[in-house]
């Protein structure tokens, strides 16, 4: 079978393999092994082939749930090659970012073409923007919510509303937990929604306020996925934005 798949994380396995977690077009998230070569041949897949978000296209067996071994994808190649990604240090970090992002909210997904397609005409995207995209992963990450089901209910917005994290909309009074926004937040969520990769660079954020963005829209998916960690690349992303 042949697949398209988008590369989330690799973990190491035994001395010269990698387990390959793949967002796949066809079948959602899948897993393979493959074995990475140190040599020099240019015919060899060393481990910078693998690295998160690569676009990739190979064949594969379809993997067997609970099958004691995973299947090894051949004749594989990356079919959309980066020109500024792998080279750019704030691309780079945004992209080790989106991929432990990505790894933790698509943990179950199935086929999904919409958002597949969604994240890889991101990925191109960011890759061919030569400048004003430092609100990138901003609204990557909001227009993320449509696909996988979080979108949050802004049409109900008042002023001096609160709105309400866990239940993704604005309410009267305070909720009885700690997720929710103050209404001076929450006042600015309709305008933030409405940003998108054309019209991003006329939202003017200092560092603190790109940052509180962030915070807001990582405890938005923490909310609505319980599995959902500390991301470790979330602290290289503020030194490299700081």
């Amino acid at each position: 079978m042949r697949f398209r798949g988008i590369v989330l994380r690799t973990v190491k396995y035994q001395d010269s393999s990698l387990i390959v977690d793949f967002f796949t077009a066809s079948h959602g998230r899948l897993s393979f092994v493959t074995h990475v070569s140190h040599s020099s041949r240019k015919s060899s897949l060393g481990a910078s082939f693998w690295r998160p978000l690569n676009l990739l296209e190979f064949e594969a067996e379809l993997p067997v749930q609970n099958a004691r071994r995973l299947p090894r994808p051949k004749d594989v190649r990356v079919y959309e090659n980066y020109v500024d990604i792998p080279y750019n240090p704030l691309k780079s970090t945004l992209a080790l970012f989106l991929s432990e992002f990505l790894s933790h909210v698509l943990r179950d997904t199935q086929s999904d073409t919409p958002l597949y397609n969604y994240i890889e005409y991101s990925l191109r995207w960011l890759d061919a923007a030569t400048e004003h995209y430092s609100n990138f992963h901003l609204v990557f990450l909001m227009q993320l919510t449509q696909f996988v089901g979080i979108y949050p209910n802004l049409s109900d917005y008042a002023p001096r509303r609160f709105f309400d994290l866990v239940q993704g909309t604005y309410c009267y009074g305070q909720p009885p937990h700690s997720s929710f926004l103050s209404p001076e937040e929450a006042q600015l969520l309709p305008t933030l929604f409405r940003m998108n990769y054309s019209n991003m660079h006329l939202f003017r954020f200092n560092r603190q306020q790109r940052w509180r963005c962030l915070e807001v829209i990582n405890n938005y998916y923490c909310v609505h996925f319980p599995q959902f960690p500390q991301l470790r690349s979330l602290s290289v992303l503020r030194e490299v934005f700081d």
